[in-house]
């Protein structure tokens, strides 16, 4: 004989199986991301190997004005930034435009729209070497920098160049892009 449920006892086994679902849904959620900061610099070297960009700091935040493209964030925090000193940024050259570190022109546009490796080192070859680039990072995973990784993830990196500016050079080296 099947037993019959009144809608009380329905709702009250609802509210238990949820009241027992939300931790578990908790700590399935995305954990959250932590501040975005941004200063200007110049890129000093790139180790395609280690995934790193070392970047000598000119301002420790970004200036306003065309091309700062309000992407940069907070200025960078002080007790880590100091003018003129080299910084390790660790890069994720490929795949997802949501996951790898892009390289815009000042109106925002994607330097790099391959999501290759070979695009990216192609993108950063237009970055004139006596240019002011705009840099937005992030604090690096502890568990990553614990394995080498370096303190900061770099996210964006914004010239201040217009696209008719980057197509030139493009067509200086030789590739019309």
């Amino acid at each position: 004989m099947m037993r019959r449920f009144t809608n009380i006892q329905i709702v009250l086994a609802a509210v238990a199986a949820v009241a027992l679902l939300l931790p578990a849904a908790g700590a399935l959620a995305k954990k959250k991301k932590g501040a975005r900061y941004g200063l200007e610099g110049r890129i000093v070297s790139y180790d395609e190997g280690r995934g790193v960009l070392v970047v000598k700091v000119v301002k420790t935040r970004v200036s306003g004005g065309a091309g700062a493209g309000r992407v940069a964030g907070k200025p960078a925090p002080k007790k880590s930034f100091k003018r003129g000193a080299k910084i390790e940024f660790g890069v994720v050259p490929s795949g997802s435009v949501l996951k790898r570190t892009v390289v815009k022109n000042k109106d925002g546009g994607g330097l790099d729209t391959s999501g290759t490796k070979e695009g990216f080192v192609k993108a950063l070859s237009m970055i004139p070497e006596d240019s002011n680039v705009v840099f937005s990072f992030e604090r690096a995973d502890k568990a990553e920098v614990k394995a080498g990784r370096p303190e900061w993830d770099l996210r964006i990196i914004q010239l201040r160049l217009s696209e008719e500016e980057i197509e030139a050079r493009w067509k200086e080296q030789g590739d019309e892009g």
